[in-house]
């Protein structure tokens, strides 16, 4: 996979992310959180954070999965809710979600084959047929920009300006 395709999926993935962190962080117990991405056709994608015993309680965790947790896990979950789910190790942290303070924060955590692989199963549950696997850079601005502009509105597309503005400073 190009580098730079990974770099620009794991900031877009963290600075989503980010935003339900600093909702969280309003519910001062909130261990516990989900972060919608899709659920269309009966297909639920999430990210989630739970703690380390939680994840344990996972029917059929895998020894290799369990010795990656930390105290804190983010996981990535795609499930019909019927015939079972698809869990990501998406990565992990000593201390709790909420303590960050910036996406890049997340960004850092992030383990890349497993996020590229829970996003490329995303983008197949919202219709977009693209694979990240065998795209260079240039290839993969120009699906992500079709895709942009095929289901942004105007000032969606304003507001995603101002926030990537934000971060080039």
């Amino acid at each position: 996979m190009d580098e730079n395709v990974i770099a620009d999926l794991k900031l877009a993935f963290a600075c989503d992310l980010y935003e339900t962190v600093k909702a969280a962080r309003k519910n001062r117990d909130e261990s516990v959180f989900r972060h919608t991405m899709a659920d269309e056709d009966g297909q639920m994608v999430f990210a989630s954070v739970f703690p380390k015993k939680d994840v344990l309680e996972i029917p059929d965790l895998t020894g290799e999965f369990a010795s990656r947790l930390k105290t804190f896990n983010l996981l990535g979950v795609i499930t019909d809710g019927k015939s079972g789910l698809d869990v990501f190790y998406l990565g992990g942290l000593n201390k709790p979600f909420t303590s960050l303070t910036d996406a890049r924060d997340i960004d850092g955590i992030l383990e890349e084959e497993a996020l590229a692989a829970f996003l490329q199963l995303y983008f197949k549950v919202k219709g977009v047929m693209i694979d990240i696997s065998r795209m260079n850079h240039e290839e993969f601005l120009q699906a992500v920009e079709s895709e942009v502009f095929k289901n942004t509105s105007f000032a969606e597309m304003q507001e995603i300006g101002a926030l990537l503005d934000e971060f080039e400073q």
